[in-house]
């Protein structure tokens, strides 16, 4: 589970210190601190910002909870502070509240809790969360078995960049599974992770030359040049 995954990026520090400025200043400390493998100085600076009520500070809190860096293992308090964050409207916190729910990891399992929070941490915008649900619904884990869905999903994290989603998504349309079978768009979307080196992508890539005519893998290869311009790895 990744918990302290895009945290840096969503913090920026106000010109006046109100509260939230110095919340969002111990969470960056906090952040430098953890860089720099002192974790009980992290500890400390995210204890303050959640504290003082800040989201990103109970989700980095929580983290180290989860983890055990700079203060005991307590998967309880990891729990009820991903919670709380969750509650504030803190997407990685909902991220990774639907992947505990899911495997049953501190909590019981309860794959209804877990499609609620990955639902709603990627509605808005988490990539990983939307490739889990993609892989959920395909599969039928937890959820009723659906590829159009499963499609949905896909394609958002595909569009946002996910080698994993983007494989997934070409498998969709190769097999004609929630949209329809189109081998030059399936080749298209997969020629980005294979490009990228992905064992897996790379044989479903070899795989579709050998479906595909000269004319065929000519539209294939121009509708890959443009998707990976448009849609190629951005994280």
């Amino acid at each position: 589970m990744m918990m302290l995954r895009a945290i840096a990026a969503a913090l920026t520090l106000g010109a006046a210190m109100s509260v939230p400025a110095l919340a969002q200043a111990a969470v960056n400390d906090g952040i430098a601190a953890y860089g720099k493998g002192d974790y009980a100085a992290a500890f400390k600076e995210f204890s303050a910002a959640a504290n003082a009520g800040d989201a990103a500070g109970k989700h980095m809190l929580a983290s180290l909870y989860y983890t055990g860096q700079g203060v005991g293992k307590d998967l309880k308090k990891a729990v009820a502070l991903f919670t709380e964050a969750a509650q504030a409207g803190y997407t990685p916190s909902m991220a990774n509240l639907g992947l505990m729910y899911s495997k049953g990891d501190g909590v019981p399992q309860d794959m209804q809790r877990a499609e609620h929070y990955a639902t709603l941490a990627a509605e808005k915008g988490d990539v990983q969360a939307q490739f889990n649900l993609g892989q959920s619904y395909r599969m039928g884990v937890g959820v009723p078995q659906s590829h159009e869905k499963a499609a949905l999903w896909y394609s958002k994290a595909a569009e946002a960049g996910s080698l994993a989603a983007q494989n997934e998504y070409g498998l969709l349309f190769a097999q004609g599974h929630g949209v329809p079978q189109d081998y030059v768009q399936a080749f298209a979307w997969i020629d980005m992770p294979a490009s990228a080196g992905e064992p897996q992508a790379i044989k479903n890539r070899a795989q579709l030359l050998s479906i595909l005519d000269a004319k065929g893998q000519l539209a294939a290869r121009k509708l890959a040049a443009e998707y990976a311009a448009k849609y190629g790895k951005r994280r």
